[in-house]
C-alpha cells in the first residue's frame, strides 16, 4: 500500500505538478450561480470566485431584473442581451478575467431595483459583489 501511494505521488509530481488537478480536467472553473429572488435581492449577495470563473445570474423571480456593473466593466451588463431585463428563469453569465488579481472586487446592481455603489462599496437595494480569491 505504501508503494502504491509513493507511485501516486511520483505520478502527481511528474504529470500534474501536484496541483491537485485531475489529468482529465479541462481547466475550466465551475460556474458560480447567483439567484435573483422575489425579495429583490441577489442570493448570495456577495460571492467569492477564482479568476477565470464564470458567474451566472439566474432569475428565480416572476419580476424582470438586470445585472449591471457599477463601474462599467466590459461584458458585465445584461442589457445588450436582455434590454427589458432577464425574464423569469432567464440567466446571464459573466466570466471573471483570468488575469484578475486576488482581492479585486466587482460591484453590481439591478437597474430596476437597486442603486450602484461608488466602485468601492456595494450599492443599495438589489446590489452585490464578486470578490476574486
Amino acid at each position: 500500500m505504501k508503494i502504491a501511494r509513493a507511485l501516486g505521488l511520483l505520478a502527481c509530481l511528474a504529470f500534474m505538478g501536484c496541483a491537485g488537478r485531475d489529468p482529465n480536467d479541462s481547466g475550466a472553473t465551475a460556474a458560480k450561480t447567483i439567484t435573483m429572488t422575489g425579495l429583490h435581492s441577489f442570493d448570495p449577495p456577495n460571492a467569492t470566485v477564482a479568476a477565470g470563473s464564470v458567474v451566472r445570474w439566474r432569475n428565480g423571480d416572476v419580476t424582470r431584473h438586470t445585472v449591471a456593473s457599477d463601474t462599467g466593466v466590459t461584458g458585465f451588463n445584461s442589457d445588450p442581451k436582455f434590454p427589458s431585463g432577464l425574464p423569469s428563469g432567464g440567466s446571464f453569465e459573466f466570466t471573471v478575467p483570468g488575469n484578475a488579481i486576488s482581492g479585486t472586487v466587482f460591484y453590481y446592481h439591478c437597474e430596476f431595483h437597486g442603486r450602484k455603489g461608488d466602485g468601492a462599496h456595494v450599492g443599495t437595494g438589489m446590489a452585490g459583489s464578486i470578490t476574486v480569491q
